[in-house]
């Protein structure tokens, strides 16, 4: 993918500019991913796998943005990559970054996927995929799946085969949680209204008790920057939180 020469290097809050990465006009006040894009296109130029994801997730997600908002999906896609470039080199956990969510949000299957990336990396992006239950109300069964992700990432504790797919998920939430932190600071304890789950406390249940997994797999490991990260975003959100012993 190629960025025009007019692409902004730093991007005033005043400023309206398209965004050749997202396929978009933005506005300087949206986030925005002008620190990470050069860095994606170089690896992109290394990887073939990387380049090949990329097109691929920016194909399958072209009609979707973030929830409540007009911001591209692939925003998410590319920050969530970015995240786990800095925990991993490898070509493919990058890739499964940034196709983490194609089997959960669109219609991609696993053999389209398994076909083009190979089960290495269909395997990592099912990892990451919640089961969505389609045809139940999105608000109804909100928690369920919610306690299904805590519940998966707490099995993978202690193992170190799952590490690959622990970079995904941290990079993945993580990414969330910039997000919120990122909106958060423009319209405050709005943000809730626009999720299925509206009820700021069950967020922070959420997005505590995968921090404290995060934590515990990571707590030794270089990886831990990204989650103290995480954590520093979490206390912007929503300030404290004691996790269950469940």
């Amino acid at each position: 993918m190629k960025m025009s020469p007019e692409c902004p290097v730093v991007v005033r809050p005043s400023e309206y500019y398209f965004c050749h990465m997202l396929g978009a006009e933005r506005y300087g006040r949206d986030e925005e991913i002008c620190s990470i894009c050069p860095e994606l296109k170089n690896k992109s130029e290394e990887y073939p796998c990387l380049n090949k994801a990329l097109m691929f997730a920016a194909d399958a997600h072209k009609e979707q943005t973030r929830k409540g908002t007009d911001i591209p999906y692939l925003i998410h896609l590319i920050r969530t990559w970015d995240y786990v470039r800095r925990m991993t080199e490898d070509p493919e956990e990058q890739a499964a970054a940034l196709l983490h969510d194609v089997l959960e949000d669109t219609p991609v299957t696993r053999e389209m996927l398994r076909g083009c990336f190979g089960d290495r990396i269909t395997a990592l992006v099912a990892g990451e995929s919640e089961w969505k239950r389609k045809g139940c109300p999105a608000g109804e069964t909100w928690k369920i799946r919610k306690q299904e992700t805590i519940d998966r990432l707490k099995g993978r504790l202690g193992n170190e085969n799952e590490r690959a797919s622990m970079h995904i998920a941290l990079g993945d939430k993580l990414a969330n949680l910039y997000s919120m932190a990122y909106e958060y600071r423009y319209v405050g304890d709005g943000l809730w209204e626009k999720f299925n789950q509206k009820e700021k406390a069950m967020h922070a249940w959420y997005y505590g008790e995968m921090g404290a997994v995060f934590s515990a797999y990571f707590r030794y490991d270089r990886e831990y920057e990204m989650v103290k990260e995480y954590q520093a975003y979490y206390r912007e959100v929503f300030g404290g939180y004691e996790v269950s012993d469940s």
